[in-house]
């Protein structure tokens, strides 16, 4: 049997966004997955007294992906907008999985910061993470998921 692939991810978000994220989070399900092996990281892990500037720019520059919850607040963030988009989606990078957190318009209204040629994973009918009915949450986590190995093993081809 072959070694799984493996992948780490940042996890980029914005702190008004707290609880959302967790609900997310709480439910993808990468140690089941068949193939790959994805560990993540996020800046809740940063350790007592630890500089997170300087934390956050290693696990940026270290990563093999950026998995961006997209929301207004994500948007709006100036640390994320100067800091950990550019990193991500600077040259030589391209490997960033936005998902659609919560709600953000797509018809121009919002500056997507870069994100406006990419493909925005969204649930069913481009719902959001958070439009997406308590019962349908599984199934948008699981199709995340899913989406996700289905990169990591097509980029390791």
């Amino acid at each position: 049997m072959d070694d799984p692939v493996a992948a780490s991810l940042f996890v980029s978000w914005a702190h008004d966004d707290g609880a959302e994220k967790e609900a997310l989070m709480a439910r993808l399900a990468f140690g089941a997955l068949s193939g790959v092996r994805l560990t993540w990281w996020e800046d809740s892990d940063l350790l007592l007294g630890a500089d997170w500037n300087e934390e956050i720019q290693n696990r940026l520059a270290a990563c093999d992906y950026g998995l961006l919850l997209v929301s207004p607040s994500f948007l709006a963030s100036s640390y994320i907008r100067n800091v950990e988009l550019p990193s991500l989606l600077g040259p030589g990078r391209g490997r960033a999985l936005p998902v659609m957190l919560k709600k953000v318009p797509l018809d121009g209204s919002f500056d997507l910061r870069g994100l406006a040629t990419r493909q925005i994973f969204t649930g069913a009918g481009g719902r959001a993470f958070t439009q997406t009915a308590r019962s349908g949450r599984e199934q948008f986590a699981l199709a995340l998921t899913s989406q996700i190995r289905s990169r990591v093993l097509r980029d390791a081809a």
